[in-house]
């Protein structure tokens, strides 16, 4: 029964994710991550289902569909807070002793 839960709440994002891109109703960036988020329910259906042969089809979906939310714009909060997490990190310059 919980399967079937997540693999309709997995259709239902993927197909108002492409729905909506395809008539211009959702901007790129959360299209991908809707398919990606769908993507990702798939395997964690089959994962507890027992995994098929199409669970990797999908984890590859998923892989995909979260690179191009990535790119397009989708981890730009995330990017922006680890570089501010890494400018806090002040290199040191170690160099050898000079009688070595």
């Amino acid at each position: 029964m919980l399967t079937l839960a997540l693999y309709f709440a997995a259709a239902t994002l993927t197909v108002v994710g492409s729905t909506g891109l395809l008539l211009g109703r959702i901007r790129e960036t959360p299209a991908y991550g809707m398919c990606a988020a769908g993507c990702l329910i798939v395997v964690v259906a089959d994962a507890i289902g027992g995994p098929t042969p199409l669970t990797s089809v999908w984890a590859a979906g998923a892989a995909y569909h979260g690179w191009q939310w990535w790119n397009s714009g989708g981890g730009d909060d995330t990017k922006r807070r680890m570089k501010r997490w890494g400018r806090r990190f002040q290199g040191v310059r170690r160099t050898a002793p000079q009688g070595a």
